[in-house]
């Protein structure tokens, strides 16, 4: 489980301009970038700590792994397959003690 705030992690935006990460067509990427949205996608999935293994297909920036973390679940997975996301998860990896495996 993380923290409900992640000190020692920038915001996703910011992570986004860093690293200079735009959407591409040909992947059908979309990111959302505000966590308003990505707290009531968590509510409704009614994804809780409860919940033995989520498994998050296209993680991107990783704005939606932060909201899931946040409900304190134990286990999740993400596979991205755009290797310019890889910096980005595996430092919330790293902040969620690991509770989130990147593959």
């Amino acid at each position: 489980m993380i923290p409900k705030q992640f000190p020692r992690l920038l915001a996703v935006r910011d992570l986004v301009k860093i690293y200079g990460l735009t959407a591409k067509s040909q992947l059908s990427q979309n990111f959302i970038l505000d966590k308003n949205i990505t707290d009531k996608i968590v509510k409704y999935a009614k994804i809780s700590q409860n919940d033995t293994l989520v498994v998050e297909v296209g993680p991107g920036p990783g704005l939606l792994t932060r909201s899931i973390l946040e409900t304190g679940i134990s286990n999740i997975v993400v596979i991205e397959k755009d290797g310019r996301f890889l910096p980005t998860l595996m430092q919330l990896a790293e902040a969620s003690e690991h509770t989130l495996k990147v593959r």
